[in-house]
């Protein structure tokens, strides 16, 4: 069995998995376990990925035993790292069990390196990678605090950080003043689409190419349009960039400017991933009357968008869309879009494992909120 450690937004990690075929099992509030194994480097809402090799201890000695018997297998010959990260109530001390565990395992003959957390109980990726925490001289002992018992895993995968970093900052276009789609939420966005390998993602308001550089990386081939220019030109510049500083991507097309309220789509297979415009990228707090008079312009954006898309001869196969919202004084102001759209001749997508109505993403701090929304057209290609 495999345990999956979920980011903030914890009901869109869980649809983005479910959207992955993973059937879960919830152990924490952010974790969960399932049968099945997948890499952590396509997957934006999962942390870590880690095996279970105990399920049911019950003190804190018969996980320093599990432990200690875990490393004795290894057959260790060299220096041995290892971390520790704790999750769920628990009353163990982390740094002080870590020490202790460390005169353990020298006493059975291995040279351990106990690498401490920075903060808390949990390492976090950095930690990992720099300290190689899942090479075959490094483990992260990751312990799961149910209210039944105490579950021990190891660490095989994790995000990584730096790469994420890399794209979101480093890129040489980059405009605060329109929003930027963050790669991890692009990520999930792709996979909540559920799009065939040899079908293309477009994305029709493109603005900097970010979402079009996850697709790339995931392994589809895209086209980007945008109706500002500055916009498909700072998307050029984007994926110039990518090509020169990440291996294996694949094709990106940006379009000359475009409507995507008139806009002719592709004759092959494709389907739609895209942030529309959100409005106004409130720095400062709105007022609701601020709020509500960009409403009306944004409805009709989206329903001549869908109504565009409804007349096109070649259906997109899903359409994974962001919509905005907005977080006043803890009080959420909605477009009430979705069932509109849905009239025109569309199935809103489900999830088992979440309601709809929870998938969004919303940053503290930030006056706009994105609410993510899967739509198949019922008009047949």
């Amino acid at each position: 069995m495999y345990i999956y450690l979920l980011g903030r937004e914890t009901e869109l990690c869980l649809a983005e998995l479910e959207s992955k075929n993973i059937e879960t099992q919830m152990l924490l509030p952010n974790i969960v376990m399932s049968p099945k194994l997948v890499d952590t480097k396509n997957l934006g809402g999962t942390i870590k990925i880690g095996e279970l090799i105990s399920d049911s201890i019950s003190t804190v000695g018969d996980l320093q035993a599990e432990i200690i018997n875990y490393c004795n297998k290894l057959n260790l010959d060299t220096k041995f790292s290892y971390g520790i990260s704790s999750y769920g109530s628990s009353k163990i001390n982390v740094n002080q069990f870590g020490i202790k565990l460390k005169k353990k395992l020298k006493e059975i003959g291995i040279k351990p390196r106990y690498v401490a957390a920075n903060e808390g109980n949990t390492l976090n990726a950095a930690s990992l990678k720099h300290n190689k925490l899942t090479s075959s001289n490094g483990r992260e002992f990751i312990v799961i605090n149910t209210q039944n018992s105490i579950k021990l895993a190891i660490c095989l995968s994790f995000q990584d950080v730096d790469s994420y970093s890399k794209r979101d900052y480093e890129k040489p276009c980059r405009d605060r003043k329109v929003g930027m789609l963050p790669p991890k939420l692009s990520q999930i966005m792709i996979n909540l689409a559920q799009i065939p390998k040899s079908a293309k993602v477009v994305d029709p308001f493109c603005g900097s190419g970010g979402l079009l550089m996850e697709a790339s990386l995931m392994g589809y081939s895209s086209i980007g349009s945008d109706i500002s220019k500055d916009m498909t030109d700072c998307s050029q510049k984007n994926t110039a960039w990518l090509k020169q500083n990440f291996d294996n991507c694949k094709p990106i097309e940006i379009l000359p400017p475009t409507d995507a309220t008139n806009a002719n789509y592709p004759n092959s297979d494709y389907s739609i991933v895209t942030e529309g415009f959100l409005g106004t990228n409130f720095l400062s707090k709105p007022t609701v009357q601020l709020i509500n008079e960009q409403k009306p312009q944004l409805r009709d954006l989206y329903l001549k968008f869908f109504e565009n898309i409804n007349l096109q001869d070649n259906m997109p196969q899903s359409i994974c869309i962001s919509l905005p919202f907005w977080v006043l004084n803890e009080k959420v102001i909605e477009l009430n879009l979705i069932d509109e759209i849905a009239n025109l001749g569309y199935t809103i997508s489900e999830f088992k494992s979440v309601r709809r109505s929870t998938l969004s993403y919303h940053r503290e701090g930030q006056f706009t909120g994105r609410q993510i929304v899967v739509f198949k057209p019922n008009k047949e290609k």
